[in-house]
């Protein structure tokens, strides 16, 4: 994330009051630690910190650090506690504040990641990652049409992201504008084509068109979206053929018959 990509890049020689040769101790260090985090040895990456830290040494790319390694193994209080940490080093700093954000979310931490987004949306209001944060807190918290809102301010400054498409199309079935999800979800699809919840959503989409058709007499249409559904379920299962979701959703859409 672009967040993770200004805390992987600065260095920790930021402390003015050591000596050079103990600047560069604490800058191999640090990037050690870092390198060990690219590497997903989280424990050991934050044991590295640790050490800095109990040395003296003090800045907020240690700390922004921890709380990436802790959010990867799902600590939350841990990850939180040292990103409020980096940031009382560094005060409004978009990139704490976005990852503050992305910390939140990730946790399902709804109220406070929409009041953070609140407050950090005027400061940076051309930043389309802190968008996208709120308007997936707002989304699961009911406020849909808000959060399309949101989501199209995020699309205009980051067009090509297959996550703002993909939230954007779970908000339309959600409202059950089938249409439109339709619309963003195959969009979102051609982006990532990886993505077994994308193609999932999509398969879901195409069955409430199929259904939708159905009722309308519309069996030409019902079918063409029967035999997408069946196809986008298809790819969900060839990429994560373990979900319990999509082996359910497979198993109803498979059941369907063409009319």
């Amino acid at each position: 994330m672009k967040h993770l990509i200004h805390i992987l890049a600065v260095t920790c020689l930021l402390v003015t009051s050591l000596h050079s040769q103990e600047k560069e101790q604490v800058g191999s260090a640090y990037f050690q630690a870092v390198d060990e985090y690219k590497v997903k040895n989280y424990n050991k990456s934050i044991e590295l910190v640790k050490s800095l830290l109990t040395d003296g040494k003090s800045s907020y790319e240690f700390y922004a650090l921890l709380a990436f390694n802790y959010d990867k193994l799902n600590d939350f209080e841990n990850s939180y506690k040292n990103m409020l940490e980096a940031r009382k080093r560094k005060t409004d700093d978009e990139d704490l504040l976005q990852g503050s954000l992305a910390i939140l979310t990730r946790h399902k931490k709804w109220k406070p990641a929409i009041e953070l987004a609140e407050k950090t949306i005027p400061l940076f209001p051309q930043n389309p990652e802190v968008r996208y944060f709120y308007a997936l807190a707002l989304s699961e918290r009911g406020a849909s049409k808000t959060a399309l809102s949101q989501i199209e301010k995020a699309k205009a400054g980051s067009p090509s992201d297959f996550r703002m498409l993909e939230l954007e199309g779970k908000i339309y079935y959600n409202l059950k504008n089938y249409d439109k999800a339709d619309v963003s979800l195959r969009w979102a699809s051609s982006l990532n084509q990886n993505s077994a919840e994308i193609w999932n959503n999509l398969a879901l989409v195409q069955e409430s068109l199929y259904k939708t058709n159905k009722k309308l007499g519309k069996k030409s249409q019902a079918n063409t979206y029967l035999t997408e559904a069946k196809d986008c379920i298809q790819k969900a299962s060839d990429l994560n053929g373990e979900s319990n979701t999509i082996k359910e959703n497979s198993k109803r859409i498979a059941a369907l018959s063409n009319l």
